[in-house]
């Protein structure tokens, strides 16, 4: 029995010492697998973000009793459109209106026009060229615009090279303002 007992543990030692073989399953060389991408794409806003103050020096009374003056601005800001909606049937305009050039005395300057030499700095909407914004006008002038597949970007006009042209005239002395009112709508009509 203890010659039994003996082999049975060589028998169980030499099995446990053996290598186990493990069955493992064949990959199925055809299978497959999908997943997915994604992101979600955030519509932005039309907006004006500023607009060009300008100022055109410092002339005088003699200059202008004896001819037609133009001034160069001296301004270097820019006026700026962004548009970040997505391609769109609307597109946009930006229009612009020149009040009445008064002094303190509230003696106005009569006659006088702002002219918008400008350059495109960035952007791909379409400016008006030479636009002449007349001191007093009742109706907006048309700056700049795009169709809604063009200027959907941050649009930079540089009118560095706008001029103010006041003609011959007996004028009062004094520093003479207006107010430009600049206005960005959602519609285009082609010019």
């Amino acid at each position: 029995m203890k010659k039994k007992a003996g082999v049975l543990v060589l028998i169980g030692i030499s099995l446990a010492l053996s290598p186990v073989r493990a069955f493992a399953a064949e990959a199925n060389p055809t299978a497959s697998m999908t997943s997915q991408a994604t992101i979600t794409i955030e519509q932005g806003i039309l907006s004006l973000d500023q607009v060009t103050n300008f100022d055109f020096g410092t002339t005088s009374i003699k200059d202008i009793a004896t001819g037609d003056q133009v001034l160069t601005t001296a301004t270097n800001e820019a006026t700026s459109i962004t548009d970040y909606r997505g391609p769109n049937e609307a597109g946009w305009q930006l229009t612009a209106q020149l009040s009445k050039m008064t002094n303190a005395a509230n003696n106005e300057l009569v006659n006088a026009k702002v002219t918008l030499n400008g350059s495109i700095d960035s952007g791909d909407a379409s400016l008006v060229s030479g636009t002449e914004l007349m001191v007093g006008a009742t109706d907006p002038t048309l700056i700049a615009s795009a169709n809604g597949t063009t200027g959907l970007a941050t649009n930079d006009f540089d009118f560095t090279s706008a001029t103010l042209t006041i003609p011959k005239q007996n004028v009062n002395s004094g520093a003479y303002s207006g107010t430009i009112t600049w206005t960005l709508s959602n519609t285009y009509q082609a010019e």
